[in-house]
């Protein structure tokens, strides 16, 4: 939730400033990878997008948690960004190989830049020795850009799992055997919530329960339950 006091269209605002900004910086990536100014230039400006991703990452989940697969996206483009920029670089300064230098074409450029991203290195080819510190800081973008993949995907796993005494099998099973099919109904980043109604046909006592983390049990649900925001819910599988 956004905290109180900051109405949701400025967070909105901001978000969206922030995108302007990632977008530019983007390009100015390429532009500086494209002309070959000083590697220093297109590291800035990598550094400057992984700031705005980070940024953003709570900014657009505090406005919805749909946003992240948004979020997702943001990475795979400066990723691909980086590996794109970079390649430029070695296309324009050359590269060396069994024979010598020579100048690599956009498909050498873009392998070599992508096995220095992901720090294989199989030593095919290498880099002129005025430009080691390129890949080096290359291989720092990649190394940068697994760590903060990695942290999506754990965020992803906390947010779509529930607590160990709220699982059905780990819980409390007293109703085990009321329920044929079991359903969740809980709001998380990757899917959207049901409404309880479509969670509870036919429409009797008895047919969904949810859990109550104060009693620790399941409770059933009837129309004059309330209940809570993002509570676990089972029940009988929706006619179709």
């Amino acid at each position: 939730m956004l905290q109180h006091g900051v109405p949701w269209q400025a967070a909105l605002g901001a978000a969206l400033f922030s995108v302007i900004i990632f977008a530019i910086t983007m390009l100015l990536s390429l532009v500086s990878g494209y002309f070959n100014w000083y590697s220093i230039f297109t590291a800035l400006f990598l550094l400057a997008g992984f700031f705005v991703i980070i940024s953003l990452l709570p900014l657009l989940l505090n406005l919805s948690r749909s946003f992240f697969l948004l979020i997702v996206c943001f990475l795979f483009v400066h990723i691909t960004i980086t590996i794109i920029s970079f390649a430029l670089h070695y296309q324009s300064t050359g590269l060396l190989n069994s024979t010598g230098v020579f100048t690599p074409s956009f498909y050498d450029s873009i392998y070599f830049s992508l096995t220095t991203f992901t720090t294989l290195g199989y030593g095919d080819f290498q880099p002129l020795p005025d430009y080691r510190l390129t890949t080096s800081i290359e291989a720092l973008a990649g190394m940068v850009s697994m760590a903060i993949g990695a942290s999506l995907i754990w965020l992803w796993c906390q947010e779509n799992m529930v607590p160990k005494e709220m699982a059905f099998f780990d819980g409390n099973r007293r109703h085990k055997s009321d329920l044929s099919v079991t359903r969740i109904r809980i709001r998380t980043i990757t899917g959207k919530e049901r409404e309880l109604k479509d969670w509870r046909l036919p429409p009797e006592e008895g047919v969904a329960y949810y859990y109550d983390n104060l009693r620790n049990e399941w409770l059933p649900v009837t129309e004059d339950v309330d209940v809570p925001e993002n509570s676990l819910v089972m029940g009988l599988k929706p006619k179709e």
